[in-house]
């Protein structure tokens, strides 16, 4: 988990949050070339040269980065996002990205809060989402913890 400092001039005080990460690891390498220019342009802030809020993550190391900052800029080595932000907003971020997938139709794919790790939003395959117990409507996107309450919500599309 990497921990942020934040410093608040107007109260001269540090305090420090944990980034939310989002993992791509589970999606193949076309989605995620997609997903990866939409999500910038989602959450790239004007001024991330200053507050490097909107980090990617290589798979071929740990160094922090955005894309233009690197000669040889490859979606396939990507491994996720770090946004340097308060994880009160978590349940926000994955709703915003949650949006961006079924905009961009990739109704094979789910997002979801990683279990192990409180300051993770996994992308997955929807069978992979599945076989870890989490459920998702493939009209709305809504998650469900099984299939009684994802039938249940279900029918209510077919009535509606």
């Amino acid at each position: 988990m990497d921990w942020l400092e934040i410093i608040d001039k107007k109260n001269s005080s540090k305090y420090l949050v944990l980034a939310v990460y989002i993992n791509l690891e589970n999606m193949d390498d076309n989605t995620r070339s997609s997903v990866l220019k939409d999500m910038e342009l989602e959450f790239f802030p004007n001024d991330n040269n200053h507050t490097h809020y909107y980090n990617i993550i290589y798979s071929e190391n740990l160094n922090r980065g955005d894309a233009q900052s690197r000669t040889n800029y490859d979606p396939a080595t990507v491994k996720g996002i770090e946004l340097n932000d308060n994880l009160e907003n978590i349940d926000e971020i994955k709703h915003k990205i949650r949006d961006l997938i079924l905009r961009n139709s990739l109704t094979e794919y789910v997002v979801t809060r990683d279990k192990n790790s409180n300051n993770t939003i996994l992308i997955l395959k929807r069978t992979n989402g599945e076989s870890i117990g989490v459920y998702h409507c493939r009209h709305c996107a809504m998650e469900f913890d099984d299939e009684i309450q994802l039938g249940s919500h279900l029918r209510m599309h077919y009535f509606i």
